[in-house]
């Protein structure tokens, strides 16, 4: 075998250099998939205040990391930074929406109540509409029912 590479007309594929002697880019063929992994894990953040996209970008850009390490020992970085972001963001969803349930279960008929009002004045008193008219029913309403139903 002649490792010579002036005198070696024929060079074999993603070899790191060329027939002149010059040094190659070798594109890991995982990089891309690495690439839209981390993009999706950084949405999956972004997107926290919406209920289903973090998890449903999170999922897709775990299995893209995965994906991206193809029959490889290691995974890439970019793949590790996609895994650990899309995990951070189904976390945050999980945890901020627990809270906000365990925080109705913890409250009283009367507190739903209360809340309920409170937000039926709020809304009139940013929109200037009455909220009973524009849906057919009031947020108090709402938290009665829920109210009855927990009792």
């Amino acid at each position: 075998m002649d490792y010579n590479r002036n005198n070696n007309p024929y060079t074999p594929p993603n070899h790191p250099y060329d027939s002149n002697g010059q040094h190659q880019f070798v594109r890991n063929p995982g990089q891309t998939m690495a690439m839209i992994s981390l993009i999706l894990g950084i949405a999956s953040i972004v997107t926290l205040f919406s209920i289903y996209l973090p998890i449903i970008l999170g999922s897709i850009a775990i299995v893209l990391a995965i994906l991206s390490k193809g029959y490889g020992k290691k995974m890439l970085t970019t793949a590790k930074v996609g895994v650990g972001t899309a995990i951070g963001g189904m976390t945050l969803i999980v945890a901020i929406f627990g809270a906000i349930i365990s925080l109705f279960l913890s409250m009283t008929g009367d507190e739903l109540v209360e809340f309920g009002r409170q937000i039926d004045q709020q809304f009139e008193q940013q929109t200037g509409m009455d909220i009973e008219k524009l849906t057919g029913t009031s947020y108090e309403e709402i938290m009665k029912s829920y109210a009855e139903m927990m009792e």
